[in-house]
């Protein structure tokens, strides 16, 4: 893997190549490239990468918030960093934002501008409220993850007969 998602990745935006191939805007602090393949490919690659597959990040986190839909994703625990889906994560238009750089959400006509501390902005057809609830989601997962990991006690485990 050429390319992994860091604390320093902004968003993965979806695209299309010149023969309708998909591909992927990685926007990051200071830079863009575009990548082979749909953002899920890179975010399955890169929680991987850091231990996991995205499915078990995806089971850990609804076993956290309850089941839902949309489900934010753990990337990398020591990074806290933290991507949420502004769509169902199946569909071609999901654009996967970093919970950790986001600063605000604004509607602009017929879209919503997402702004990061970088001050860089992307447009999403996904609702302010949409946004907005998915960083309510992923706060909560950080919160507990967090609580979690500083807590003390050991875990226990039932002797087998």
């Amino acid at each position: 893997m050429r390319h992994k998602i860091t604390e320093e990745t902004l968003a993965l935006v979806p695209k299309y190549g010149p023969y309708g191939e998909p591909q992927t805007l990685l926007i990051q602090e200071q830079s863009e490239v575009v990548l082979e393949g749909h953002p899920i490919k890179l975010i399955e690659e890169s929680c991987l990468y850091f231990g996991s597959s995205m499915r078990g990040r995806i089971e850990a986190a609804r076993h956290i918030l309850g089941p839902n839909r949309k489900t934010p994703v753990l990337i990398d625990w020591k990074a806290q960093t933290i991507f949420f889906p502004t769509t169902a994560k199946e569909k071609a238009e999901c654009i996967w934002i970093n919970f950790k750089q986001m600063k605000t959400v604004q509607k602009k006509g017929n879209t919503v501008q997402v702004e990061f501390q970088t001050g860089q902005r992307i447009d999403t057809d996904a609702s302010a409220y949409s946004i907005e609830r998915q960083r309510i989601k992923t706060l909560e997962l950080a919160y507990e993850m967090q609580r979690r990991f500083q807590e003390e006690r050991p875990m226990t485990f039932n002797k087998a007969r």
